[in-house]
C-alpha cells in the first residue's frame, strides 16, 4: 500500500513537473529562471547579512545567529537525505527534459536551493516582518525555477521549501 502511494506521488510529481518545463523556450522567461536559480546558488545570502548588519548593527546579535544556526542545520540536512533517497534528477529520466542549469550535485530530493531561499525568507521576515511578501515570493521563485530548469521535482522543492522554514524556525528559537 505505502509502495503504491509512493509510485502515484512519483508519477504525479513527474507529469506536473513536465507541465511546468513544458513552458521553456521563452527567451525572457529562461532568462529570468536562470537568472533566479543563481540567486539560489547561496552567494548572496552573506551579502544580505552584511547588508543587513551595516544598516542595523543590531541584528549582528540575533539574526546573523539565528541564519548560521538555521545553515548549520539544514545543509547536512538536505545533503544527508539526497544521499539517503538519491532521487534520480527529472533531467536524467524524463526525455523531455533537458537541465538549463548546471547541478550542483547528482540527486534532486530535496532542492537544497529552495531549502536555503526559504529559510533565508523565515529569518529576514521574522526580524523585518514587512518584507514578508517579498522575501517568499522570491524564495518561491527559486523554488520554481528549479523546475522550471529541469533540476528538481515539484515534490523536491516543496520539501526543500519545509526544510529550509523548519531549520530557520529551529534557529530562531535557538537564538530568541
Amino acid at each position: 500500500m505505502i509502495h503504491a502511494l509512493i509510485q502515484n506521488l512519483h508519477h504525479w510529481d513527474q507529469m506536473l513537473c513536465l507541465q511546468i518545463f513544458a513552458f521553456n523556450g521563452r527567451k525572457t522567461t529562461d532568462r529570468i529562471m536562470v537568472f533566479a536559480t543563481r540567486l539560489g546558488d547561496g552567494y548572496i545570502y552573506p551579502l544580505i547579512g552584511m547588508f543587513i548588519i551595516i544598516l542595523n548593527p543590531v541584528m549582528i546579535k540575533s539574526l546573523v545567529p539565528a541564519a548560521l544556526i538555521a545553515f548549520a542545520i539544514e545543509l547536512p540536512g538536505h545533503k544527508l537525505l539526497k544521499q539517503t533517497i538519491r532521487r534520480t534528477r527529472p533531467c536524467h529520466i524524463l526525455p523531455q527534459i533537458k537541465n538549463l542549469v548546471s547541478l550542483p550535485d547528482e540527486f534532486s530530493f530535496p532542492s537544497g536551493h529552495t531549502a536555503s531561499a526559504f529559510l533565508m525568507a523565515t529569518v529576514i521576515s521574522t526580524f523585518y516582518p514587512a518584507l514578508i511578501i517579498p522575501n517568499f515570493l522570491m524564495a518561491a521563485l527559486i523554488g520554481l525555477s528549479r523546475i522550471y530548469n529541469g533540476v528538481h521535482y515539484p515534490g523536491d522543492v516543496i520539501v526543500g521549501s519545509l526544510i529550509g522554514i523548519i531549520s530557520a524556525k529551529i534557529g530562531l528559537i535557538i537564538v530568541m
